[in-house]
């Protein structure tokens, strides 16, 4: 009797799901080093003995230390914006979900200790401080455009023919105290349905008719 060969797995895809397991890992190692030890003494040799990978993978596939840095910042900004995608319904209750993920991630402890990071290093690394907030908050004020675009004219309250300038103020509104106690240590990261209440109670500075 011949014997069947083994069967294999498609090409290609337990390669990609491994290489994205490793780079998930090794942007979770990065963050907790810069988180513990700062920016200006995070190394990239400690980032890579943390990980368990070479300097040289880490320079290949992402970058020098700043480049590292963005890139576990977008890492943390992923939990949002990929999810952010209108679903067939009402666009309203889109905007909502999405400014609940979005303070769910912003007052998450991980955020609050990036955004302390970079105020303290903003003097001494600028073009830290400027990637970090063109990856993280504009990164979400474009998206908080687009799902205010989709909504029709007439919710909003503000000026719809300036909807970048409304998304703004939007994601100020979000953030408000809430955000800055977080980085005073004053408050806990929110439970689900305290973020849930606080959007809803923004939201209704921006939009007429029911939430």
């Amino acid at each position: 009797m011949t014997a069947r060969p083994a069967a294999t797995a498609p090409r290609g895809r337990p390669r990609d799901a491994d290489r994205a397991a490793r780079r998930d890992a090794l942007l979770e190692a990065a963050m907790r080093q810069f988180l513990t030890h700062g920016y200006a003494a995070t190394t990239i040799e400690e980032v890579a003995a943390q990980a368990r990978v070479a300097k040289r993978t880490i320079y290949t596939t992402i970058g020098d230390k700043t480049d590292l840095f963005v890139a576990v910042v977008r890492r943390l900004g992923d939990r949002v914006v990929n999810a952010a995608a209108p679903d067939a319904g009402d666009p309203v209750a889109d905007l909502h979900a999405f400014g609940v993920r979005l303070i769910r991630l912003m007052l998450s402890d991980e955020a609050i200790g990036l955004h302390r990071l970079v105020t303290g290093e903003a003097a001494k690394f600028p073009h830290l401080a400027a990637r970090h907030y063109a990856n993280g908050p504009r990164r979400y004020i474009v998206v908080l455009a687009q799902l205010l675009a989709a909504l029709p004219p007439e919710r909003l309250l503000g000026r719809p023919d300036d909807l970048d300038d409304l998304a703004e103020q939007l994601f100020t509104l979000l953030m408000g105290e809430a955000h800055r106690r977080r980085m005073f240590g004053l408050d806990p990261a929110p439970s689900d349905a305290a973020a849930d209440a606080h959007v809803a109670r923004t939201l209704r500075l921006v939009l007429t008719g029911p939430g």
